[in-house]
């Protein structure tokens, strides 16, 4: 018998862990499976980033070194055995997995933010691979996938490092958010991801919603920057490097014109300016990369139905040519606005809606984030301070504790969420208060009521102040143009006069 009873309980305690959403408390449950006594009971119950950095846990290191040790057991009865039976030699393969993973992708006592291990090492972790897969002839389950098993190891360490730094908080709705962030780029089936969806991932758009402030590209960033990438044993390569897997582009920068062109390409002299071919985003991030539109409820109507014929059908045109092209990358979007009130409104396609919501990620608000644990406010105050002042981080941390106590801002909203409260730590900084901005219930309609009642407006400004009520009150200009029955670029420019004038 390949296991004793004490040795299969805790390999399978260990084979959930190496499938295990390590954002999700059932992770340490694993860990506390698995290693009984020695749990240690300071673990926190989900990863978060800490100002120390501290990757490593007592947890993993003590795992580490008895994984080995079983694992080294295993493959000595394995050498004299006959044969092994198929369950028994794909547990050890799991083991052997998660070996492989802490000795030769992760080193633990290392630097555990680099992203990429050298290319020289591929031969280090192909003999090791080698050595644990290939025991005297006797070829375990994962045998024969050096380069896959290679790829899909560093993107995991790739996501993990990807998601911890990029999403920042302990609360309980931030945890949910990583652990949702994981299931993104791996699904929630790890194992069937490492088996055969790691193909076709890129095929599924990610839509991200939530507030402004919330942090919407930084989780498109921690997704599109850790989809698999295939490993080329024979040049010993990554088919691309990470960097170059993600392009963000936010619609409400660009004319309809410069999104078309800037996503699809186009051919020269295709409109007035294009004096040379370009090459579009859609085209050049290839098959492991990720387009990122930011504020997708921006996007005109009309490149609507060009993106929805690109996620039906994966293809499209540069403007000004007819050869249709192929879209083999990721496509991400991200919006503030409620969609299904924008396609009420008319502003909105419900078809491309659809297209866009078979994985959708709700970014959480600061308020909730502050409500849901009681020192939260104190670890994003000090987070902040260390990155916009080191030197001083700790006189400026009690200074904006210090002013969160006397000000009673603990009902306050935070409309403006991170980012909000971001300025705010550098309000504080430099003039020791913050003043919180105040959203008039006058406005332009009072006003605007006033001069109709007098008479006294132009007929033009008349129409101007209306368009700028209308986007007021609606928040879009494609919604306030589809309720005046107006082009979005016309009342936008009438608005933009009353703006002016202001």
């Amino acid at each position: 018998m390949l296991f004793t009873k004490s040795d299969r309980k805790f390999a399978q305690a260990v084979s959930k862990i190496a499938f295990a959403n390590p954002f999700l408390p059932e992770r340490v449950e694993f860990e506390k499976e698995a290693l009984g006594k020695k749990f240690d009971p300071n673990t926190r119950p989900f990863w978060s980033w800490t100002l120390n950095d501290e990757l490593d846990r007592p947890n993993i290191l003590a795992l580490e070194k008895l994984v080995l040790e079983l694992t080294t057991k295993l493959r000595e009865k394995i050498s004299s055995a006959e044969s092994v039976e198929p369950e028994d030699f794909q547990l050890y393969d799991d083991l052997a997995l998660y070996v492989l993973y802490y000795t030769a992708i992760i080193d633990v006592a290392g630097d555990a933010k680099t992203e990429y291990l050298a290319q020289s090492d591929w031969e280090t972790f192909r003999k090791e691979f080698e050595h644990w897969m290939n025991i005297d002839g006797k070829k375990s389950p994962s045998y024969g996938q050096a380069a896959h098993v290679f790829a899909y190891l560093h993107q995991l360490k790739r996501a993990f490092i990807n998601i911890f730094h990029c999403v920042i908080g302990r609360s309980l709705p931030i945890a949910k958010l990583r652990a949702r962030i994981f299931q993104s780029i791996f699904t929630h089936n790890l194992r069937r991801f490492r088996n055969t969806l790691y193909k076709s991932m890129n095929e599924v758009t990610t839509l991200v919603v939530g507030a402004t402030g919330t942090g919407k590209e930084l989780v498109a960033k921690a997704v599109g920057m850790s989809q698999y990438i295939p490993f080329d044993a024979k040049t010993g390569k990554f088919k691309c490097e990470s960097a170059d897997q993600f392009v963000a582009l936010n619609l409400a920068a660009f004319t309809p014109t410069l999104i078309e062109s800037e996503l699809f390409g186009h051919e020269k002299g295709s409109f007035t300016g294009a004096t040379a071919r370009r090459v579009g985003w859609l085209e050049s991030v290839g098959k492991f990369g990720s387009v990122f539109l930011d504020e997708i409820g921006e996007l005109d109507l009309a490149i609507q139905v060009k993106l929805l014929r690109v996620l039906q059908n994966r293809e499209f045109q540069r403007i000004g040519e007819n050869k249709t092209r192929s879209f083999e990358g990721k496509f991400i979007a991200a919006t503030n606005r409620n969609l299904m009130d924008e396609i009420g409104a008319g502003s909105f396609r419900e078809d491309f809606y659809y297209r866009l919501c078979s994985d959708v990620i709700v970014t959480p608000s600061l308020k909730e984030q502050i409500l849901s644990q009681e020192d939260e406010f104190e670890f994003l105050a000090d987070f902040i301070a260390h990155r916009i002042a080191p030197d001083a981080r700790d006189g400026l941390k009690a200074d904006v504790l210090n002013w969160f106590e006397s000000s009673a801002m603990g009902s306050y909203d935070w409309p403006g969420n991170m980012r909000e409260l971001e300025q705010c730590v550098r309000n504080i900084m430099i003039h020791n208060d913050y003043t919180p901005p105040q959203k008039s219930n006058c406005g332009l309609s009072d006003s605007f009521a006033n001069q109709l009642n007098s008479c006294s407006l132009p007929a033009e400004q008349v129409l101007s102040r209306y368009c700028a009520m209308a986007y007021q009150k609606y928040g879009s200009y494609e919604k306030a143009g589809a309720v005046l029955k107006m082009d979005r670029r016309t009342l936008k420019a009438k608005s933009s006069q009353t703006f002016d004038s202001e």
